[in-house]
């Protein structure tokens, strides 16, 4: 089977799930089957016993099932099954069945039942063994369940560490309309350009002296900008290989804590409720930062990347050309992974820019301020001074001091804040929303 890696199964793993009033025990019985001699057939059985008991609970380890493509027939067997068991038809698309009954499954909240936690902590050890510590910090069982592999493995994007800067007048390679990340500390400026970070997703840096991660999450769009320092301890940052809501997990290196990229917030880990500082960082235009900022320093193109996680892989050469990352996912309103339902107020992949003042929460459609041009404004007690660049925003206070703001696709803002407000030009209209009512 694809992606599983064999390994010896504890002797009472799953043995807890039989102790659960709902619990069918010729699924308790293919469960340990499979994961004690992996193999499509054996994951087929259990996909089928599954789905013959008609319990919600065990929805969440078909999900885990489906994502890891055991085979075609175990794929079919999960889809035909969460039709039924959801009432939603199926398409005939592994991807597109992942989301939508991974949707239906975490919109629900399916709680996932006795003996899961064993379940996932085994099944996704066999994609990278640190899954089981990592995966063991998550609290909840419920949050547990709604996180998905995204592919790679820990570290499996290599993320860029002080990647080396140059002056704007020895770039010759970057061209005025391609999109950059903006960040200006303490007058120092640093153009970080998204042909790079679409592929490597995350800076470690040090600007104006300050240890900084810029996160960028390619699924939401969200490009964030997070002081490094946590109690006084420098975190160093990179890819968890793990999504929750199609949004990016990240662990740091120092403490093995799982991070929630749009929150900033540790989910699970030596630092669990914890909040990253989150600092400003602008989506503009090279031709725009760079007429105001002629001092800017940017990033060098990176050469061949090497798989950490597999020492005799070839070296990754990425394609830096403007808009290639990701290109195929921006060309249309699909999503790969798992989300909460969301509003159909707006399109899943509209560009907002998210304001919050406590639990008062705003979008605005990032076209709509744009050619609206600068407004002021108020969200709860907080004024927001936008002045959108092409292709982003500037935000300040009412001191003139540059604020965070938050800017991602719908689906990504309203999986955050269900409560939100849609802001429409002319200011004094906003639009609300009812939180998952549609």
């Amino acid at each position: 089977m694809s992606h599983v890696r064999r390994t010896a199964v504890p002797f009472m793993l799953l043995v807890l799930s039989a102790c659960s009033p709902s619990s069918d025990p010729d699924v308790v019985v293919d469960a340990t089957t499979f994961l004690e001699t992996p193999s499509a057939a054996a994951a087929s059985d259990l996909a089928e016993q599954m789905v013959r008991s008609g319990d919600l609970r065990w929805v969440p380890w078909l999900l885990d099932l489906h994502r890891l493509a055991v085979s075609k027939v175990v794929d079919t067997t999960v889809a035909e099954g969460s039709a039924e068991l959801s009432g939603i038809d199926h398409v005939d698309s592994r991807l597109t069945d992942f989301q939508v009954y991974g949707q239906w499954a975490q919109t629900e909240e399916i709680d996932p039942g006795v003996g899961y936690r064993e379940w996932k902590l085994e099944l996704y050890s066999r994609i990278d063994d640190e899954y089981r510590t990592l995966l063991d910090q998550i609290p909840d069982d419920l949050l547990l369940s709604q996180v998905h592999w995204g592919g790679a493995p820990r570290g499996g994007i290599p993320e860029l560490n002080q990647q080396e800067r140059v002056p704007a007048s020895d770039a010759d390679w970057m061209v005025p309309e391609e999109v950059v990340f903006g960040v200006e500390i303490d007058g120092e400026s640093v153009a970080y350009p998204v042909r790079i970070l679409g592929h490597h997703e995350l800076a470690n840096d040090v600007v104006a002296g300050r240890p900084v991660a810029l996160v960028y999450c390619t699924l939401c769009k969200t490009a964030l900008l997070f002081d490094s320092t946590v109690d006084g301890q420098v975190l160093e940052f990179e890819t968890s290989g793990l999504l929750w809501s199609s949004n990016k997990v990240v662990v740091d290196r120092e403490t093995d804590t799982l991070w929630q990229h749009l929150s900033g917030e540790a989910i699970g880990g030596e630092l669990s409720g914890t909040r990253l500082e989150q600092l400003p960082v602008i989506t503009t235009t090279w031709g725009e930062w760079l007429a105001e900022h002629p001092d800017t320093e940017t990033l060098t193109l990176p050469g061949a990347t090497f798989s950490p996680d597999i020492p005799d892989r070839p070296a990754l050469r990425y394609d830096y050309s403007p808009g290639a990352a990701y290109a195929s996912y921006y060309e249309n309103e699909s999503v790969w992974f798992p989300i909460l339902e969301t509003s159909d107020a707006l399109a899943l992949k509209t560009e907002v820019i998210g304001l919050s003042d406590g639990d008062q929460h705003l979008a605005v459609p990032l076209d709509e301020l744009v050619a609206a041009g600068p407004q002021e404004i108020e969200v709860g007690n907080v004024r927001f001074r936008l002045e959108p660049t092409s292709v982003g925003v500037r935000a300040f206070d009412d001191s003139g001091d540059p604020i965070p703001v938050s800017q991602s696709f719908w689906f990504a803002w309203y999986g955050q804040h269900p409560d939100t407000e849609i802001w429409q030009a002319p200011l004094t209209s906003c639009q609300p929303v009812s939180p998952r009512n549609f």
